[in-house]
């Protein structure tokens, strides 16, 4: 089963790059610069849009099939055991689409079954969205003269979270099944992107999709995880960094670049830190995953440089350093979270490649 489902992902991720190089060449043949394409493929993952989109959606069914498939095999395992050698075929939807709808109530053996297509084999309209069951023909617990529609459920009982309580009472889906679901994806290592892909679905977005997707990954909304255990290659990012702050030594800066873009729990901790202070400063930023994605509005004393280049993430700070040292003018860029380095200098003060940006408006400051 793990054979199969790691061979599906690894399609939909090699559809995925294929679609992704394809988009790629026809946006430089058409004239684009890396920087405006790098825009297009970000805002395409931040809105969900038809590239990203894609993969995620095709994570998500991947998953569920799984899921689906996996209670088909361990029932199969049982009926084995019993002796079970015939089975029917039960449609298990008002709706059936119209191959499996010929196939209600057909009987034959699992062998029959393997070699016709079994529910989720893809051999359906439906494919993986098929919901029918094989059961053992002897079997005469429902109706099964016409389809089988699932009845009314238990009622649910809630969390001991209020909120979260709260909040699937507002899904456009059962409580329940929103949980299940979610619950579910967490089991499995469902990727974060895609569990908040679930969540939007369902109708719960912002601030509530994070409550929801921790919730279900037990983990706590802050950036504890990121903060707790300082990362071994800290030392030497400070090192390098502090060449830059202090004494404006651009290998400095750039060692320490290539630190953080080298070592992933550099990149967590550093960008975890910053927004505990930007938190502290009134930045509404709901995780890592979160600022990493959106855009933020950064300032500069003068001109960008080809490069790296610092910045402040407070207007104020930018306008202090240019009365300071004289500079003609601040400007106001615009960048991914996901391109921002923090110098942990105290300063406010952060770098980020001139490639990465994405605007740029001057200020008046009325000097």
């Amino acid at each position: 089963m793990s054979i199969i489902l790691s061979n599906e992902l690894s399609n939909v991720a090699a559809q995925t790059t294929l679609d992704l190089q394809g988009l790629i060449a026809s946006m430089r043949t058409s004239g684009m610069s890396d920087s405006a394409i790098k825009a297009t493929l970000m805002s395409d993952l931040t809105s969900g849009g038809r590239l990203f989109g894609n993969y995620r959606n095709g994570v998500k069914n991947t998953v569920k099939s799984g899921i689906g498939r996996a209670g088909n095999i361990a029932s199969e395992g049982r009926f084995f055991s019993a002796g079970v050698n015939e089975f029917r075929w039960v449609t298990a939807s008002s709706k059936p689409c119209p191959d499996c709808e010929r196939r209600h109530g057909e009987t034959g053996t699992m062998e029959y079954w393997r070699t016709a297509g079994k529910p989720r084999s893809g051999f359906s309209v439906c494919q993986s969205s098929c919901q029918c069951q094989l059961i053992p023909v002897g079997y005469n617990g429902e109706n099964l003269d016409k389809p089988l529609v699932r009845g009314e459920k238990k009622a649910f009982k809630g969390t001991p979270d209020a909120r979260l309580n709260k909040i699937l009472s507002k899904a456009n889906v059962s409580p329940k099944k929103a949980l299940d679901d979610m619950m579910v994806f967490a089991k499995h290592n469902t990727p974060e992107s895609v569990m908040f892909e679930l969540a939007e679905e369902y109708g719960i977005k912002g601030a509530d999709a994070h409550h929801f997707v921790n919730y279900a990954r037990d983990l706590p909304e802050d950036l504890e995880r990121y903060l707790k255990t300082t990362p071994s290659r800290l030392g030497g990012f400070d090192h390098y960094m502090e060449k830059w702050t202090r004494g404006v030594e651009v290998e400095g800066r750039d060692s320490a670049a290539m630190t953080f873009w080298d070592f992933e729990d550099v990149r967590d901790y550093t960008q975890a830190e910053l927004i505990v202070s930007l938190r502290e400063h009134g930045h509404n930023i709901k995780s890592l995953d979160d600022f990493r994605k959106s855009k933020h509005k950064l300032y500069r004393s003068g001109a960008t440089q080809h490069g790296y280049n610092s910045f402040f993430m407070n207007k104020e700070q930018a306008i202090s350093y240019q009365r300071r040292f004289g500079v003609d003018s601040v400007s106001k860029y615009e960048v991914y979270g996901y391109d921002i380095i923090p110098t942990r200098s105290g300063a406010g003060e952060v770098v980020v490649r001139s490639d990465a940006i994405l605007s740029k408006t001057i200020i008046d400051i009325g000097l």
